[in-house]
């Protein structure tokens, strides 16, 4: 939204400043001035406020104080034939950076300093309250699982759950994932996390004992002892022998 900044010229050519307005922008930011100056050309900008010099300086390069009567001192801005006029200011400006405080955007229809609006024909001013400077972080999430389930997640080398596990307010950037469960071989994924997003990992453990299939338990599985075989002419031989010693008996 634009900041309106109104100029008045009389016919009589007799000085109107309206009252101040307000508005506070973080250090950084830009801020769209726009006012009306029917009859002008041209109008000039200039900002005073804290640890600046009490006349003013160049809106855009606070290095640059301004001088009554030197355009080039001032940031100047086109008066369209309707009498409008805008300009974007980036607060943080060439020359030097302004400090947290409370600072006043002065447009004038000539190039004079604060101590000479008089000579103006008309002015008028802003305030603008520049605050620190905010970051915003916006986390993101990992979402992990495995088959078979129930095993344990580590991430970043502290332990965070077990699996189906879903983990929210994760900070972006790259992490290490670990699933591990008893009788299966670890598995340790590197993830990257994005502000807002949410990273998957998905895994299929397997079993330490070779040739396992995945998601079966492990251990030594039974012995089933092989059955003993008599050769069936061995038993016929012993058949015949027992006959021959009954026969004798008798």
């Amino acid at each position: 939204m634009k900041s309106p900044l109104f100029l008045f010229v009389p016919a009589a050519l007799l000085l109107i400043a309206l009252p101040a307005m307000a508005v506070t922008v973080p250090l950084g930011d830009t801020l769209p001035l726009s006012g009306s100056a029917p009859g002008a050309d041209t109008v000039y900008l200039f900002l005073t406020g804290p640890n600046l010099p009490a006349d003013g300086v160049k809106l855009d390069d606070i290095s640059v104080p301004v001088v009554t009567g030197d355009p080039s001192t001032f940031v100047q801005a086109p008066v369209d034939p309707d009498g409008n006029w805008e300009y974007t200011w980036y607060t943080r400006t060439a020359g030097g950076l302004l400090d947290v405080g409370t600072y006043t955007v002065y447009v004038a229809t000539k190039p004079v300093g604060r101590t000479d609006l008089s000579r103006a024909d008309g002015y008028a001013t802003i305030s603008v309250t520049l605050t620190a400077p905010t970051l915003a972080i916006f986390p993101g999430g990992i979402t992990i699982s495995s088959e078979p389930s129930g095993a344990e997640v580590w991430v970043d080398g502290t332990p965070a759950g077990t699996t189906p596990l879903e983990l929210p307010n994760v900070t972006a950037g790259e992490h290490t994932v670990e699933v591990r469960k008893t009788g299966y071989e670890p598995i340790r994924e590197n993830v990257t996390v994005t502000e807002g997003g949410n990273a998957t990992v998905e895994t299929v453990l397997v079993g330490t004992t070779p040739g396992m299939p995945s998601g079966m338990p492990t251990g030594t599985p039974p012995v089933t002892p092989a059955p003993i075989a008599f050769p069936l002419a061995g038993l016929l031989l012993a058949l015949a022998v027992l006959m021959v010693l009954i026969q004798r008996d008798r």
